[in-house]
């Protein structure tokens, strides 16, 4: 969005209730926009709380915020005209928290480091603005790495989500866990759900059904290291089967209190069904070095 300047003349009214109106952003969102400066009134920062008198001068400047140095290219392992397979770095969002960018794109302008400002700004085209959530078919959470495939083109999208659905894509994550684990191999079949009111996700029995492998790859002295096959794609299904049998993941603070700096989970591998060729393909995410040496590190070898 351009600078845009508004001569209000209605009734006395909350600046923030009546650019809900005019910007077709939530509430929340544009309170943020009013804090951080973005947005001015007679030239002079005021609180979300202003209330608007007749020949207010509204001054709207989107400016974007700084973004993350990545460009999209540095991080991609393979394209084509359906798919993008990427390796997401370590501590970047792949979407805004809030919604307002699923309803106009520049919202993104305030949106730091995300995957989708990278596909909005460096992949700018107008088959990716008609897609919903600009191609995306899946996520990761911001402190697990790895990789992730985002489609190119609407028919590609469908297929990939279907696929997803239907639990026909294999994932293979690297993980290392809090405690000896005592199996070379285990599964965890416990259904995640969360109680009203609460944010934090729990295996509960009415849940949704969930299932994870556990595959050991090395014993340490205090901590495990593991190859990780989700079954079911629950949110954090992951960490949140982990924390359950007293295994955390390294570095998880929602699910454990492990005092860890970095996540320990890396997305490693994925395959599904090429959307347009149709046969059965499969990709690999470089592990970085940060992840390897904290590896050698945890686990002692």
């Amino acid at each position: 969005m351009e600078k845009k300047k508004i001569i209000y003349n209605g009734n006395r009214e909350r600046i923030d209730i009546f650019l809900k109106t005019q910007l077709n952003y939530s509430r929340e969102f544009i309170k943020k926009l009013i804090l951080n400066g973005s947005i001015k009134v007679n030239s002079k920062e005021v609180k979300p709380s202003y209330i608007l008198i007749c020949d207010d001068e509204i001054e709207i400047d989107l400016k974007s915020e700084e973004k993350n140095k990545t460009s999209l290219s540095s991080i991609i392992i393979y394209e084509d005209k359906d798919i993008i397979v990427i390796n997401k770095p370590n501590g970047m969002l792949v979407h805004p928290t809030d919604d307002n960018w699923m309803n106009d794109f520049s919202a993104l302008e305030f949106s730091k480091n995300t995957l989708v400002w990278l596909l909005y700004s460096q992949r700018f085209s107008d088959q990716l603005l008609k897609m919903k959530r600009l191609g995306l078919v899946h996520r990761l959470d911001s402190d697990t790495s790895g990789i992730m495939v985002v489609a190119k083109n609407e028919k590609a999208q469908k297929n990939l989500i279907e696929q997803f659905t239907q639990r026909e894509v294999s994932k293979n994550y690297k993980a290392v866990c809090a405690g000896v684990f005592e199996k070379d191999f285990l599964t965890v079949d416990a259904p995640i759900g969360r109680f009203s009111g609460f944010k934090k996700l729990e295996v509960m029995e009415y849940g949704r059904d969930a299932i994870t492998d556990f595959s050991l790859i090395e014993r340490g002295k205090n901590f495990s290291y593991l190859d990780v096959f989700p079954r079911t794609g629950r949110t954090n299904q992951i960490r949140v089967h982990l924390s359950f049998i007293k295994h955390p993941v390294v570095g998880d603070k929602i699910y454990s209190k492990t005092n860890y700096d970095r996540l320990m989970l890396f997305s490693f591998k994925i395959a599904f069904t090429h959307p347009s060729k149709g046969k059965k393909v499969v990709f690999e995410a470089e592990i970085d070095k940060d992840f390897k040496k904290r590896v050698k590190d945890l686990i002692g070898k």
